[in-house]
């Protein structure tokens, strides 16, 4: 569902071929859509706010609610980002950017004395995987915009990210598990599909989440229902083997599972 960051990046870029006068709403109209291609929140919800509707927080439907994506503050690594882009002239595309920020000394960062910016090698190996999806959500939300050249800008709230006046919050999709040679997932990776016990222990989540007005997920995610479903837990102490399942749901929960895997 989510747009690769060229894309966000082309749409804004041909915003500067749209007549002026249309400019300001086809912006607005890109900003909400990448509103709800980057929030880690409901989506459903996200919509009906755009267009003036009142909606629950969560609907427990959309791939958000059911399976959620983590939820980062990457304020701190957005401003060495932007800071990178601002101090290497805002010509750069990402590539450059990422080499500078992660310290490697190549031809090109050498010869153009990337190499004794204040930025060279701040972002350490822990924060490294988070520099691609971070830039994607500050492309899409306008804090970084394409040059004509293909280099990184800073735009929109950019400035403010820098003083420390705005957040950055960055949406981290689950994994999708691939397929592997015969064609068939590995274990786990999708709904057992007609599995009765799968759809009990859902209903049983879709009702403990309604009592405590949080999103399903927030009770157990799809992965650790499927696991429960396949290995079948006659325990408590079991059942806290299952991936997901830790001491405190355990404890609130576990009682409340195990009768409906024991029901079946």
């Amino acid at each position: 569902m989510l747009w690769a960051a060229e894309d966000f990046a082309r749409a804004r870029h041909r915003l500067a071929e749209v007549e002026e006068h249309r400019q300001l709403g086809e912006r607005t109209r890109l900003d909400a859509l990448a509103a709800l291609v980057e929030t880690g929140a409901c989506r459903r919800a996200v919509l009906l706010r755009h267009f003036g509707e009142d909606p629950p927080q969560t609907c427990g439907n959309c791939d958000n609610c059911l399976d959620a994506p983590g939820i980062v503050d990457a304020t701190e690594l957005a401003r060495k980002l932007l800071s990178a882009v601002y101090r290497t002239g805002q010509t750069y595309g990402f590539g450059h950017v990422e080499k500078v920020l992660l310290g490697q000394e190549d031809e090109r960062v050498v010869a153009r004395g990337h190499d004794r910016l204040s930025v060279f090698g701040i972002v350490g190996s822990d924060e490294a995987p988070l520099l691609k999806p971070l830039m994607r959500a500050l492309q899409a939300r306008g804090s970084l915009v394409p040059t004509e050249h293909g280099g990184l800008a800073l735009g929109g709230d950019a400035r403010d990210v820098l003083k420390g006046e705005a957040a950055v919050l960055i949406a981290l999709q689950p994994r999708r598990e691939r397929a592997g040679r015969s064609g068939r997932r590995e274990r786990g990776a999708v709904n057992p599909v007609g599995d009765p016990l799968f759809e009990a222990l859902r209903e049983l989540r879709r009702s403990l989440a309604a009592e405590a007005g949080v999103p399903p997920y927030v009770i157990f995610h799809d992965a650790t229902l499927r696991e429960m479903a396949e290995t079948r837990p006659a325990s408590l102490a079991q059942l806290g083997e299952v991936g997901g399942v830790g001491s405190r749901k355990l404890t609130a929960y576990g009682d409340a599972f195990l009768s409906v895997i024991r029901s079946h």
